[in-house]
């Protein structure tokens, strides 16, 4: 339950509002291929709103059949440190050259960086330097008036940081001004133009790139402070609106000039703007040449396009292209070419003028693939139309090629380029979506373009909410009251258009990709399956299951072939399948082992030697575990069952004489109890057995190798009845206070009760220096490790401690570490499968990030994952790259199904949305407990284009918009909305819809008579008239019913009609509906007794209308279009008002803190307010401003949500929670709020991050504010950007926190903590109690 205020309290308090994104826009601004990390590393940048990502291109492992198939783009690093939004982005420095083969028929391989022969012999990638410059930088201008450079660059660890240094703008002479909108790099990258809205043009020059190399590459790294690339700044001033900006390619002989043409509106006339100068003489030689007035067909052209040959350059309008040449000799001379525009749009649009060209892209070439004179582009259009130009040199024709290159299928904005593969004769394009799904594409001349990998977009974000969906664990518990249960699943309304609409599940997590088809083990799972073990076949041929009954064990083969196709692996005949299997898997020397309760079995895949068996007589087995150690002997750690109690028994795997044999290992060992569990792990040097005892305690033995076991320590848990079950070993590295890093082992332990406790185990620690630090986990001082390790074990001190406690669900949790990542694990608990990762280099109060593992499907996007019977993990890759089973690929068994499935291997938690397409654009959406289902209204649009003459062509279509209903169970999954020319998910009949009439809204309503409540549904419609009428709309009411098969109809009820639009309704009472009609507030009662007609309106007018209404037990409260939020009481049938808002804001949404005085507002202005309602009367009637917050976006929706299950210690730590904002780009903030020693404390932090460089490096114009102990308690002080606080905790926030407490700070410091503790310091490393408390708080509640 969400902990809240349990009465209103009489004075007004302070409150403090706590704001984190969880969820970041998928909204891509431009996508820049650019080597901005090493000449070897092919990267490609994608620029969003206030933040950039470096991916880069990864190849497929065929790529020797087909170079674009398996084709990739992998996440290297981001940067969202902004702080700001990012206006524009470019990159300057050395050219890109395409890469050429030094042999025919030699292909580009982007994963090892080099040309391949398609013969199978392989070359070596060439090697990359540590921090060296790579021959390209990034530009960007920020809103905040800054110019950043950046590049990246990898350490010695291999570990890839960014560098960057500023240049401060000059201040706005006007508001709209906009310095930096517009953004030019000229092509030899000797200088660069930076343009306003209008009026003002800043020119820089630039030092070359061998003069940056020359002061900031050093023997011993790089010199941040010398990366300084700008020499001069010259600002310039231009009459006019700056429509477009680009430097022209300097002519052959020319090439020290530099030639910056501007497109520049001057009242009713579009021109030329040219400057000139000399790069040899710098700026002081600027020159400003004569204006060119351009055609009025070109008044507002769409794009500028500088040619590579001449001083040539082409401006794109809505139909057709002109190429400018010989601008230098005067006038520019123009030939034009028609752009054949309009063609029959695939799906209707929502708009009523034909598409528009929106970006262009210049492919690599080499000189060898085109002539020189020829310039290849492509021109991209917003619906998707995709054009390939050749525009020839003066001499040759203008086109010398045109033609369709295809249709991306994806609504396109300025996010689009070509990659460059080193290809001879194909292209691969890469887009983002703007309203839709972006993606890569491969184009072949004279081919169709092949999809080749998808970039997801949910936005627009239009409407969401908060479903219960029926859990499968409910059905299998038979109790709906379980914990893990209460969880919802918020549901949205996205996209645009019939391919693109979409109802979006919002989930987070860890995704994992199905591969190929499933296999349906039918009588296999029927007979119950507790485990099975995947194991690689040695032939390379495919893979192993081996799957255990309660009874017996089935061993079955699975090829790797494209299509997975089981067959019985019977020639596998050593191993006993005829009881059940404990343990089982394959060895780094390629033996298969099988432990089963009355034996050890174990084979080689070399046929030439034999196998072995082992039986341990009376006793049996009860638990087991092996492992192969780095001298390639493989431990095998058992416990036997005897008549006089349980042993630990031990031994190791070699080959003698011709077989396998089984040495064991000392005597056995005997236990206090039964064990649970026993897992085996290698640290440091010391092979390390930890043994889980039903007497609620853990057992830590060691061993070095050879030896026997020996008990190092015993831990006791904190609950005495826990069981320890399973046990998986993290490994992870974290800071320390000096220059050091240790890396940490933590021991995760699964109990039946369905907690998870994590311990640290300190045996065994290595601490590296920060200098010579490791190289991806392995360490460097094993020896010294060893050594310290077995000095503590002589010394006996204790050496697990707890780390975190997290209670997953409620019955049995099983833990396994991670084949592929030794830094996470796999928990499966309710027949969930969830990830928990500690991530590396943070201090050791980190908190583990857990995320729920979703299974996609690439091809159904609203596939639906069933509950988790079993899985495992392939744990090695079959060589030569032919095989499906890549290692760490999961075999996900739901039911009878069996799905192979790749997971994403990125520790952050990513936004995994499910998807259920519609035909028709969404707009509301809501969740009925009643039918538990989505009712949705969205919008069809019909275009008509008989009748359309070829001269018409260019006109705009007749459209019709058809609104409409659907009612879809959350568990659907929908392949095809639309059958034979149907929308099937349509309830609604076309007879009740009105000529012209939109649908606004809905709502669900239960009026009751007393005895009975009924159940109906409530739309509010406006019907389009021509200017001379008058607005009109509608209220309709539907009963749903709900047939034999499940299936839900609307029964039409009840008509209301109205003069003015109707934007907002609510329920008030038992039979009583309150809405918005123009500028009245109307309440209408229900007349139970009279035929269910509606009794007389009372009315209430306001100052602007509602736009969104909600109720709270007696007060109805209304946010307006323009003057703020209000509350209403009714008041012997009257309409009263009680209290409004102070500032008259643009409304969007308000969301009521039920059982608390508070209601959170938000508005189109990017504010979030907090409002206090008054228990007492108030002279001016209004409600006081707790507190507010600008961000950087505007929300438009709030809902609440409860947490998961394993966060509900965190509902103690806020004051409110659980509240979520949508905005319209995709964005999902996290809203709570905070009591007022918590605010203080965090605000204290807060201050001390934003002025460090290292969290905060780019600060407003305006500096910092004040130390926040010296201010007053104002409303917008009291808001904590959360994303500020996490930036903090992740750049190793205890050495900063530590560095920057000075003697005055400690002690406020100390101060502040009291407070949120109750008055008392806690015990411990303060920093560390703090930075834990943080991160608490700052957990993501989705």
């Amino acid at each position: 339950m969400l902990q809240e205020e349990v009465s209103h309290p009489i004075q007004r308090p302070v409150l403090g509002l706590l704001t984190r994104t969880v969820v970041r826009s998928p909204v891509v601004r431009s996508i820049i291929p650019a080597r901005v990390r090493h000449r070897n590393r092919n990267d490609v940048v994608f620029v969003y709103d206030d933040a950039i990502v470096i991916k880069e291109v990864l190849g497929g492992e065929r790529i020797a059949k087909d170079p674009f198939r398996g084709i990739s783009l992998g996440e290297v690093i981001e940067k969202r440190d902004f702080d700001s939004p990012i206006l524009a982005a470019k990159i300057w420095g050395l050219r890109r050259e395409p890469k050429v083969p030094q042999f025919p028929g030699h292909l580009w391989d982007p994963r090892s960086h080099t040309y391949r022969s398609q013969s199978p012999v392989e070359t070596k990638p060439e090697p990359f330097h540590d921090n060296e410059i790579p021959p390209q930088i990034l530009v960007l201008s920020l809103v905040s008036r800054i110019l950043v450079f950046l590049f990246a660059y990898h350490d010695v660890h291999g570990r890839v940081h960014f560098l960057s240094n500023t240049w401060r703008l000059p201040a706005q002479a006007e508001l709209i001004e906009e310095l930096g909108r517009h953004l030019a790099v000229d092509p030899r990258s000797r200088a660069m133009a930076v343009g306003a809205h209008q009026n003002r043009v800043t020119i820089y020059t630039l030092k070359s790139m061998d003069q940056i190399k020359k002061e900031v590459q050093k023997p011993e790294g790089l010199d941040a402070k010398e990366f300084k690339p700008i020499l001069e700044e010259r600002h310039t001033e231009v009459d006019g609106a700056i429509l477009k900006v680009e430097f022209l390619h300097p002519s052959k002989g020319d090439e020290h000039r530099v030639i910056l043409l501007l497109v520049v509106a001057m009242g009713m006339k579009t021109r030329l703007v040219r400057f000139e100068w000399d790069c040899r003489s710098g700026l002081s030689e600027l020159e400003r040449k004569p204006n060119q007035a351009l055609p009025d067909s070109e008044r507002m052209p769409l794009l500028l396009i500088p040619l590579t040959y001449g001083t040539s350059f082409a401006l794109v309008c809505e139909h057709h292209i002109t190429v400018y040449r010989d601008i230098l000799t005067g006038n520019a001379r123009g030939e034009t070419g028609q752009l054949e525009h309009y063609e029959p749009r695939e799906e209707p649009s929502g708009s009523t003028t034909p598409p528009i060209w929106t970006q262009w892209a210049r492919p690599m070439r080499s000189t060898e693939r085109v002539q020189p004179a020829i310039d290849n582009i492509y021109l991209c259009r917003e619906d998707g139309v995709v054009r390939y130009i050749d525009i020839g040199e003066d001499s040759t024709p203008m086109m010398a090629s045109y033609h369709e290159a295809g249709i991306l299928k994806a609504n396109l904005s300025g996010a689009f380029a070509t990659l460059d593969l080193g290809n001879e004769s194909n292209d691969l394009l890469v887009a983002a979506g703007e309203m839709g799904d972006g993606g890569m594409w491969y184009f072949k001349p004279r081919k169709a373009l092949d999809l080749v990998g998808t970039f997801r977009n949910w936005t627009p974000l239009r409407d969401i909410t908060a479903a219960r969906v029926r859990s499968p664990i409910s059905d299998l518990v038979g109790m709906d009251s379980q914990p893990f249960e209460r969880t919802e699943h918020l549901f949205a309304c996205s996209g645009r258009g019939p391919r693109h609409s979409v109802l979006t599940e919002v989930r987070t997590g860890t995704e994992a990709v199905k591969l190929g088809l499933p296999v349906d083990l039918g009588e296999l799972a029927a007979q119950g399956i507790l485990n099975m073990w995947a194991m690689p076949d040695q032939s390379n041929t495919g893979i192993y299951l081996m799957i255990s009954h309660p009874a017996d064990t089935d061993m079955i083969f699975l090829p790797s072939s494209s299509k997975l196709d089981p067959q019985a692996a019977n020639k596998i005949e050593e191993f006993d399948l005829d009881i059940g299997t404990i343990a089982a898997g394959s060895t780094a020397e390629g033996y298969l082992i099988q432990v089963t309760s009355s034996s050890i079995n174990a084979i080689a895949q070399d046929h030439g030697i034999l196998p072995f068996s082992w039986k341990p007589g009376e006793a049996s087995i009860t638990t087991a575990s092996f492992m192969t150690v780095r001298s390639r002997t493989t431990v095998l750690l058992t416990v036997l069952q005897k008549s006089n109690g349980f042993y630990l028994h031990q031994g190791h795997f070699g080959t003698r004489n011709g077989r396998i044999a089984f040495d064991e290992l000392g005597e056995l060992i005997l236990l206090p109890s039964e064990a649970s569990s026993a897992s085996l792990h290698w640290i440091g040097n010391i092979l390390v057995a930890f043994v889980g005892i039903l007497n609620g305690t853990l057992q830590v033995y060691t061993a070095e190798p050879g030896s026997c076991f020996s008990l190092y320590v015993e831990y006791s848990f904190t609950d005495p009845d826990a069981i320890c079950d399973s046990i998986a070993m993290l490994i992870t590295d974290f800071q320390l206070l000096t220059d050091e890093v240790e890396e940490g082992y933590m021991v995760v332990c699964g109990f039946r009760n369905g907690l998870v406790e994590t311990l640290w185990f300190d045996g065994g620690s290595q601490r590296k220096h920060k200098e010579y630090g490791s190289v991806f986990g392995m360490s460097i001082a094993m020896k010294a490790g060893n050594q310290r390790l077995l000095a503590d074990l002589h010394a006996g001190g204790q050496r697990l401690s707890v780390c975190e406690r997290l209670e997953i669900g409620t019955t049995d949790v099983q833990v396994t570490t991670d084949a592929t990542r030794n830094s996470r694990a796999f928990v499966v608990c309710e027949q969930t499968l969830y990830t928990l990762e500690y991530l590396r280099g943070a201090s050791r109060t980190n908190l583990g990030v857990v995320n729920k593992v979703w299974l996609t499907d690439p091809n159904s996007s609203s596939f639906q994952q069933g509950s988790l019977t079993c899985f495992t993990q392939a744990n090695t890759s079959i060589p030569q790259g032919y095989s499906q089973f890549a290692a760490g690929s999961l075999f996900y068994l739901a039911g009878s199904s069996l799905v192979l499935a790749d997971i994403s291997s990125s520790p952050m938690t990513e936004m995994v949305p499910r998807r259920l397409p519609l035909v028709g654009t969404p707009t509301t959406i809501l969740y009925s407990e009643r039918l538990n289902s989505l009712v949705v209204l969205y919008t069809t649009v019909a275009i008509d284009t008989t009748g359309r003459s070829a001269a018409k062509r260019d006109r705009p279509e007749r459209r019709a918009l058809h609104p409409a209903v659907a009612i879809i169970k959350p568990e659907t999954e929908l392949l095809r909305p639309k059958q034979d020319g149907k929308d099937i998910l349509n309830v609604l009949d076309a007879t009740e819809v009105l000529l012209g009439e939109n649908f606004l809204g809905l709502m669900e309503w239960f009026p009751t008579d007393g005895f009975k409540k009924y159940h109906l549904i409530v739309v509010h419609t406006q019907v389009e008239q021509s200017r001379s009428q008058d607005a009109r709309s509608r209220l309709l009411f539907f009963k749903p019913i709900v047939k034999d098969v499940g299936e839900i109809s609307l029964k039409p009820k009840i008509r209301l009609e109205h003069g003015a639009e109707i934007k907002a309704v609510a329920s008030y009472g038992d039979s009583s509906l309150i809405y918005g009609c123009g500028d009245d507030i109307v309440l209408r009662m229900l007349d139970m007794n009279s035929k269910k007609k509606f009794k007389p309106m009372v009315k209430l007018t306001l100052r602007s209308p509602a736009i969104h209404i909600s109720v709270d037990g007696t007060d109805i409260h209304v946010s307006t279009e323009s003057h703020g939020h209000h509350v209403i009481s009714v008041e012997d049938n009257r309409l009263i008002p009680k209290w409004a808002d102070r500032t008259s804001r643009t409304g969007a949404h308000h969301l009521v803190i039920p059982h608390t005085s508070l209601v959170m507002v938000v508005d189109l202005e990017c504010r979030v307010s907090g409002l206090w309602q008054p228990t007492k009367p108030q002279l001016d009637r209004t409600a006081p401003l707790l507190f507010e917050a600008v961000l950087p976006r505007s929300i438009t929706r709030l809902c609440r949500i409860t947490r998961p299950y394993w966060q509900n210690k965190h509902s103690k730590l806020i004051q409110v929670e659980g509240i979520i904002g949508t905005c319209e780009d995709g964005t999902i903030y996290q809203l709570s709020v905070l009591n007022e020693v918590s605010w203080r404390l965090l605000a204290f932090i807060q201050d001390m991050a934003m002025r460090e460089p290292k969290i905060c490096p780019y600060p407003s114009p305006r500096g910092h504010k004040p130390r926040i102990e010296a201010l007053s308690v104002k409303e917008r002080n009291l808001h904590i950007d959360g994303d500020i606080l996490i930036r903090f905790l992740e750049c190793e926030g205890k050495r900063l926190l530590s560095d920057m407490l000075g003697e005055p700070d400690w002690e406020l410091f100390k101060h502040l903590i009291e407070g949120v503790f109750g008055g008392k310091v806690p015990d411990g490393d303060l920093v560390e109690v703090v930075l834990g408390w943080m991160r608490i708080l700052l957990l993501p509640a989705i």
